[in-house]
C-alpha cells in the first residue's frame, strides 16, 4: 500500500468547493429515511431522523465513488449508514465500509446493513488500528472523523489512519464546535491549503462546522 498523499496544492479537474456542492445536490435526492440520529447531546435527547449532513456525506460517496470508507465515531450508525445510501448496487456490493467506536449501538438498525463492518474499541489502541487497517485490501477512498473532538485525539486519528490507508478525502466534523477544533482546522488549512473547504454552509453544518480535505486525486 503506497502513501503518496502529500503531493502537490494544486489539483486537476473540479474544484473542491465544486465537489463539495454536486455532492450536496446529489444527497438531497437520497431516501435516507431510515439513518437516523440517535442519542444526542442537544436540546432534542434522540433524533429519529437523518441529520443535515448525512445528505451531504450520501452525496459525496455518490458522486465521487467512495466505496471505501473507514468512520472513526459510529454513534448510532447514521453517517455510515448514509455513506452507503449513496452507493449504488455495484458500489455496495464491491464497497468495503467499516467504522469504529468504543460502543455498539443500534443493534436493528444495522440489521439492514450487514456489509458495513464495525469495530467495538479505542480507535488510537494498537489492536484496533491494526484491525481496521486489515479490512481494506487497497488505499480508501474517504476517511471520515467524528469521535472526540480534541485537537491532539482528533489530529492522532487523521495521522494513524491517513498514513497507513492513504485516502482519498478527509472529512471532520464538528471543525467549529470548540476551540480545539478551530486551531486543528485552522493548521490544517495551512497545511492542505485549497485542498481543504470548509463545507459548513454547504452541509448544514454553519454551527457545528464541517470540513473537507482532498488529500489526494
Amino acid at each position: 500500500m503506497s502513501c503518496t498523499g502529500k503531493n502537490s496544492n494544486k489539483m486537476p479537474g473540479q474544484s473542491l468547493k465544486e465537489i463539495c456542492e454536486t455532492a450536496m445536490e446529489a444527497g438531497r435526492r437520497i431516501d435516507l429515511s431510515d439513518c437516523h440520529y440517535g442519542e444526542t447531546t442537544g436540546a432534542c435527547a434522540f433524533l429519529k431522523r437523518p441529520t443535515s449532513y448525512y445528505f451531504f456525506l450520501a452525496g459525496l460517496a455518490g458522486s465521487q465513488n467512495l466505496t471505501r470508507t473507514l468512520e472513526i465515531g459510529t454513534n448510532s450508525g447514521g453517517s455510515i449508514m448514509s455513506i452507503s445510501k449513496g452507493l449504488d448496487k455495484h458500489g455496495v456490493i464491491k464497497s468495503q465500509l467499516v467504522t469504529v467506536d468504543i460502543v455498539r449501538k443500534n443493534e436493528e438498525g444495522f440489521v439492514k446493513y450487514p456489509h458495513v463492518r464495525r469495530i467495538i474499541g479505542d480507535s488510537l489502541n494498537e489492536k484496533v488500528i491494526e484491525e481496521a487497517v486489515a479490512l481494506f485490501d487497497e488505499e480508501i477512498d474517504l476517511l471520515y472523523l467524528d469521535a472526540v473532538h480534541e485537537y491532539e485525539h482528533t489530529k492522532k486519528n487523521m495521522d494513524i489512519y491517513a498514513g497507513r490507508l492513504n485516502p482519498r478525502y478527509v472529512v471532520l466534523d464538528d471543525i467549529r464546535q470548540c476551540d480545539d477544533m478551530r486551531k486543528l482546522w485552522g493548521d490544517l488549512k495551512v497545511e492542505f491549503k485549497d485542498r481543504a473547504f470548509d463545507a459548513s454552509d454547504i452541509s448544514g453544518r454553519k454551527g457545528a462546522g464541517f470540513g473537507v480535505i482532498r488529500r489526494r486525486a
